[in-house]
């Protein structure tokens, strides 16, 4: 009998180990379910949610079961994000939000909490770049960039935190970029926006410790986004699709999914304060 017992906990250790080790891509639902939190009860805010990135990631968790809130200044096309994840049996609403503005983000938080009555996770996705060389770039085209990127991260964190703090719980996600560590010719103020991403990152990782409240940074590269597109000629950009993705070709979104994925799972409960770069900074 105690043979029997002991092969049956080992049996259900590796059936743990290999839960944690699956690939990035499996969903929240079955990377959590294993530890036996409630999913369906989950609550997102992705800030950019419309955009390329940010609805593709709304509509991947909420087809894990999360209930998401697609929050962008564009409120048609937040809408629309709703109205596709609606129609797959998800859970959505759709939030128009100036994320550089502190009343507009407070307005967020209520409704978000008014709707679903809480919020476990925030993803800072909203951002924009444009391509300016700094000799030539006014100085209301740094300010626009800055607020958006760094200050919107700033201010949505800072709403979420203190909601979290209150609950004992909860995970912060922002997106960076490589460019915060290698710089951006023609885009230093985009560069500087996520270099300043990644170290408020590291910074609130260490306050917010203390409330069980984990914050990390996720930096894609290159994706096939029309932000990205913009920067480039139509032949440059094929010329980027055609390289492999392990030398430096184009992030697909399913891998940032997967990614987001993974540092909402259970496996990453106690990963705080890290950067996750998915192309090597160049």
């Amino acid at each position: 009998m105690a043979r029997a017992a002991l092969e049956n906990n080992q049996a259900s250790a590796v059936n743990r180990l290999v839960l944690t080790a699956k690939n990035y891509g499996d969903s929240v639902g079955d990377i959590l379910g294993e530890s036996g939190i409630d999913v369906m009860d989950k609550v997102i805010i992705i800030t950019g949610g419309a955009g390329g990135i940010g609805s593709a990631l709304c509509s991947a968790l909420a087809a894990d079961g999360l209930k998401v809130v697609v929050a962008d200044y564009a409120k048609d096309a937040a809408e629309k994000t709703v109205a596709e994840i609606c129609q797959a049996k998800g859970q959505g609403t759709a939030i128009q939000v100036d994320v550089g503005s502190q009343e507009s983000v407070a307005q967020m938080m209520r409704r978000a909490i008014e709707k679903y009555g809480h919020v476990d996770v925030l993803f800072n996705g909203a951002g924009v770049m444009t391509r300016i060389p700094v000799v030539e770039m006014a100085e209301e085209e740094w300010d626009r960039i800055l607020r958006i990127n760094l200050k919107g991260t700033f201010l949505c964190s800072q709403a979420a935190a203190r909601h979290m703090i209150a609950r004992q719980q909860g995970r912060i996600l922002s997106i960076a970029s490589g460019r915060g560590v290698a710089g951006q010719a023609r885009a230093s103020h985009y560069a500087a926006s996520k270099a300043g991403v990644i170290a408020f990152t590291k910074s609130l990782a260490a306050e917010l410790a203390p409330y069980h409240i984990t914050v990390n940074a996720v930096c894609p590269g290159a994706t096939d986004t029309p932000m990205s597109r913009a920067g480039s000629t139509p032949e440059e950009f094929k010329k980027r699709e055609a390289i492999p993705p392990l030398m430096d070709g184009l992030t697909e979104k399913d891998e940032i999914v997967g990614l987001v994925r993974y540092l909402l799972s259970d496996a990453t409960r106690f990963v705080t304060g890290q950067t996750f770069f998915l192309r090597t900074p160049k």
